[in-house]
């Protein structure tokens, strides 16, 4: 994905989580309480967020979501950095992995893990999909989760280890102020465990995000079938 940066105090604020971010630990543990009963998602819950992101960020895609979708996902965020070779200030190169917490369609209360990679091309910030195995491999193992093709850089679970597999396809961010990033992202569904292992599908993550913190909220709206 490519990030269009619209003035210069975005890389400012970018700067700022990473600096933030360095100062944590990659290798602190998310949190994975899936015990408590949480209401499935309903289509009505996820427009209401959808709308609420576009209304902070002031609506910067100008998009209206079309079509009819039958899987949601509604998670709070929180996004880390991990220096990448060569890495010498600023925001990249380096890995932004991160972990969600939130309710999810047929899964009540879930968890989600992810992972970018950012780089730069010429002056231009661009973020693509990494594999979320490479940072949250144990993790997921923990969870019964094992082979998880590197194609796939998020990842929602539930307290019984169904998970679903997204491929990120494109993913365009879009600084707002200093303190709020807003993306939207096309994703692929490409498998995952125990229910969603045949399903195949493509859906659409709208999110803001905090870039002097890495805190964000976002919501998932996809088509899922059965594959082969």
């Amino acid at each position: 994905m490519k990030v269009n940066f619209l003035k210069p105090w975005a890389y400012l604020a970018v700067f700022a989580v990473v600096l933030g971010s360095c100062t944590e630990s990659v290798d602190e543990e998310p949190v994975l309480e899936l015990t408590q009963e949480v209401a499935e998602p309903s289509y009505e819950q996820a427009l209401g967020v959808w709308q609420e992101l576009d209304q902070e960020a002031g609506n910067p895609f100008g998009l209206r979501l079309a079509g009819n979708f039958n899987y949601f996902e509604i998670s709070r965020n929180q996004l880390f950095f991990i220096p990448g070779e060569g890495y010498q200030g600023g925001p990249a190169p380096g890995f932004y992995p991160g972990t969600g917490t939130g309710s999810a369609t047929r899964m009540g209360r879930s968890n989600s893990f992810l992972n970018q990679f950012a780089f730069f091309e010429g002056q231009e910030l661009v973020t693509v999909g990494a594999p979320v195995s490479a940072v949250f491999g144990e993790e997921l193992a923990a969870l019964g989760i094992e082979n998880v093709p590197d194609e796939v850089s998020s990842l929602t679970v539930d307290k019984k280890g169904n998970s679903i597999w997204f491929k990120n396809v494109k993913n365009t961010v879009t600084p707002v102020s200093e303190t709020l990033s807003s993306f939207i992202a096309e994703v692929e569904i490409v498998g995952g465990t125990g229910r969603f292992a045949r399903l195949r599908g493509t859906g659409i993550v709208r999110g803001n995000f905090n870039p002097t913190n890495g805190e964000g909220r976002s919501v998932t709206m996809a088509n899922l079938k059965n594959g082969k």
